[in-house]
């Protein structure tokens, strides 16, 4: 029993150091997994696209609550959007992110150049220091200049807790609870093991 809790505790830590110390594209993609719903489903422009943002947590920690349309807080962000359309993976696309609202059109808060994504993932960080009312714009060529071909309404700051996205245990909780059941059991075989020989 004793080598069982052993195997169960040294395993759980391992998988906390691994998640841990793997990149933030890593940990998003994990998290990203766990989360995955059809809530945040993009199906109005000219290919369909899923959608989630994520707060940056504090300290070390990786991204673990998901949005689909409304992030409570200003602040960074991490956006992640999936080409669930295989034939788009192939084109090259652009994105801006824009805000609402600022006189007669719109903002412009970030720009990246169009590239194909053959892995059908596109995830970048953003800092959104201003509550408004946002949309990333993906953008494709057409008649020999870029236009949009999928906006992706994003509201941010105003609170509203987690129920941006569908619920579920993802990844990240996993790796958590792993890690505190291995240390939990490593301390309670300890203080057992101690207990015995005195």
């Amino acid at each position: 029993m004793k080598k069982i809790f052993e195997w169960v505790a040294g395993l759980a830590t391992a998988a906390l150091i691994a998640f841990a110390a793997a990149p933030i594209h890593a940990q998003l993609m994990l998290a990203h997994e766990g989360h995955h719903s059809g809530d945040c489903a993009i199906k109005s422009g000219a290919f369909p696209v899923s959608f989630t943002a994520y707060e940056k947590p504090k300290g070390e920690l990786p991204p673990t609550h998901a949005y689909c349309d409304h992030v409570p807080e200003t602040g960074e962000l991490y956006f992640t959007v999936d080409l669930t359309d295989p034939e788009s993976r192939e084109i090259p696309i652009a994105m801006r992110l824009v805000m609402e609202g600022h006189g007669e059109g719109e903002h412009e808060i970030m720009s990246i150049p169009a590239k194909p994504y053959p892995s059908g993932s596109i995830t970048f960080a953003v800092n959104l220091e201003e509550l408004g009312q946002y949309a990333l714009l993906l953008e494709t060529e057409k008649d020999g200049k870029m236009t949009p071909a999928v906006r992706i309404p994003v509201h941010v700051g105003g609170g509203g807790g987690h129920d941006g996205h569908g619920g579920g245990i993802g990844m990240t909780e996993i790796a958590l609870i792993l890690g505190v059941g291995g240390v939990a059991a490593f301390f309670l075989l300890r203080r057992r093991t101690s207990a015995k020989m005195s």
